[in-house]
């Protein structure tokens, strides 16, 4: 062991003599290597914060610049970024959505020296819309605030219309800081929105202005619809009451009347004296032939004067004579306290309602006078296709569709949430009656939620003797009934959905005083499933 040790000992003494002797050379061969050109930066990398990009790279001994180029081709033949640096790092905010590649190199004071590239580095950055979670609306006729991220970096606002006309906003730094701008005035039409900051687009949104006339609190709207020229819209003042008279009022053109803003929605309700508990507060024309009434933003309330201790009518529409309408639509609507029904044709007068289209509603209470459903028609008068997207329906006693013995095209139920329905105690309702009824194409039942549902004798689900069903995407909860045992033929259509192990009051906040807000944080529908206005 003594002779090893030993021996390594004599090696170490020598290696170290000759280093010694050697090292001086071997560093002054060092400083005077030469090459023809600068060494190529190392350590090219990135850091991507959303859009901004930061790039960093080592120094190269020698070099007077840096030449970086970044490109959304790997060939580099549209260049978003071809600067000369003198620092080692770059930070830039790029488009959204977009892969870029990166190329760097070192600069000499004599160019024949320069290094080359080294090899390109290649990102991509995230999607973005900085007017996600901003709303952008009309103020008042032929105006529009436009809201997107505050303090976000942009220059200008490009707005384009229809007819593909555009308008150029620029910013201001107070508009930069709060996120908003007015623009006024605008024609009536639909907007495309997309902000700047130079020449990156940051964001797109759409927003539609329109409006003929504007109706205020006090001013008689009834009136304004009859001296309106066919195609015209009609703005009322947020938060006003709106009478509707004693009587009928009949649509015999084309016309949309909407709320100004998306919430503090104005109210129509019929006026106390006449009404009955079977009045209806709108109709059609007899003889009529148009394509559209449309409503957006309205509270339509089935007590006379909004008030609960007056008379609470039975019928938003209970159409009896001759017409035809493409579409009735209603749009961010609230529907409510109706005894009978908001939408029924009745009369055997051969009347078609091509489309009945229920977007973003709220409809409640309703048909605990009678047996109603929510929409209702019959073997001699039509409703063609009849669609709820993105509506919350609760508290009905009978239906939510009635279709008999008619030749029909679609029912279409998609996004909705419903809950507390047929609860008729006398006898056993359906969801959708579709008795006897033939289909052009079918039922769609479409990433729907369904709660408590059913009195003492009990639900149905789905009657359909002709034509498809198609239910996907869809949930109830343990409270709710389709299946009674004191009917023979089960039309239930719990084995398309998926089961929510709880009640409704537990899925929802509070869903008897129309709460739908998400109690269950861990449902597996949250935000694709329902009414998503309540995630």
């Amino acid at each position: 062991m003594y002779k090893i040790i030993k021996n390594i000992v004599y090696i170490l003494t020598i290696a170290t003599m000759l280093f010694s002797t050697a090292c001086s050379d071997v560093f002054d061969e060092v400083k005077v290597l030469k090459t023809d050109r600068l060494f190529r930066p190392i350590g090219f990398e990135y850091t991507l914060n959303k859009t901004r990009v930061t790039l960093n790279w080592a120094a190269v001994i020698g070099a007077e610049s840096y030449t970086l180029q970044i490109s959304t081709d790997a060939g580099f033949n549209n260049l978003v970024v071809d600067e000369t640096l003198t620092k080692t790092t770059f930070e830039k905010e790029l488009a959204g959505d977009t892969e870029y590649y990166a190329r760097i190199k070192a600069n000499a004071v004599n160019e024949a020296e320069n290094s080359q590239f080294n090899s390109t580095l290649t990102f991509s950055t995230p999607p973005e819309n900085i007017f996600d979670g901003y709303s952008s609306l009309m103020t008042a006729l032929n105006t529009v605030k436009v809201n997107w991220l505050p303090e976000a970096n942009a220059t200008h606002l490009l707005l384009t219309a229809a007819d593909e006309s555009t308008t150029t906003i620029n910013l201001t730094t107070a508009d930069i800081a709060i996120g908003e701008k007015l623009i006024a005035p605008l024609a009536n039409s639909t907007y495309k929105i997309q902000i700047y900051n130079g020449t990156i687009m940051r964001g797109t949104t759409n927003v539609v202005v329109e409006g003929d006339v504007y109706i205020t609190a006090g001013q008689d709207l009834l009136t304004a619809i009859t001296a309106a020229a066919a195609g015209q819209v009609l703005v009322l003042e947020p938060g006003a009451l709106f009478p509707m008279g004693s009587a009928t009022f009949r649509f015999d053109k084309n016309i949309k009347v909407r709320g100004l803003l998306p919430t503090n929605l104005p109210v129509l309700a019929m006026t106390s004296g006449t009404p009955t508990a079977t009045s209806s507060m709108l109709g059609f024309a007899d003889g009529s032939v148009f394509d559209y009434v449309k409503f957006e933003n309205i509270d339509f309330t089935g007590y006379c004067d909004n008030s609960t201790s007056a008379v609470k009518i039975g019928y938003l529409f209970n159409n009896n004579v001759k017409t035809t309408v493409n579409t009735l639509s209603f749009d961010n609507c609230k529907l409510h306290n109706f005894g009978n029904t908001p939408l029924r044709v009745q009369g055997a007068k051969n009347q078609v309602i091509e489309n009945a289209l229920f977007k973003n509603c709220t409809i409640w209470d309703i048909g605990f006078s009678s047996t109603y459903a929510v929409v209702n028609s019959n073997s001699a008068d039509f409703i063609n296709n009849i669609s709820f997207d993105g509506c919350t329906v609760y508290n009905f006693k009978g239906s939510l569709v009635l279709r008999t013995g008619q030749p029909l095209k679609s029912i279409n139920i998609s996004n909705c949430t419903i809950n507390q329905g047929m609860q008729d105690a006398s006898s056993s309702r359906y969801l959708i009656d579709a008795n006897s009824a033939t289909f052009e194409s079918g039922i769609t039942i479409n990433n729907c939620i369904f709660g408590s549902s059913g009195a003492a004798l009990g639900a149905n689900g789905v009657r359909n003797t002709s034509g498809t069903l198609t239910v996907t995407g869809s949930y109830y909860t343990n409270d709710y009934v389709d299946d009674p045992t004191v009917v023979v033929t089960s039309y239930s259509i719990k084995k398309f959905m998926t089961a929510f192990p709880g009640s409704s009051t537990a899925l929802w906040t509070d869903p008897v005083n129309g709460d739908f807000s998400l109690k269950a944080a861990s449902f597996a529908g949250k935000g694709v499933a329902g009414d998503l206005r309540w995630y």
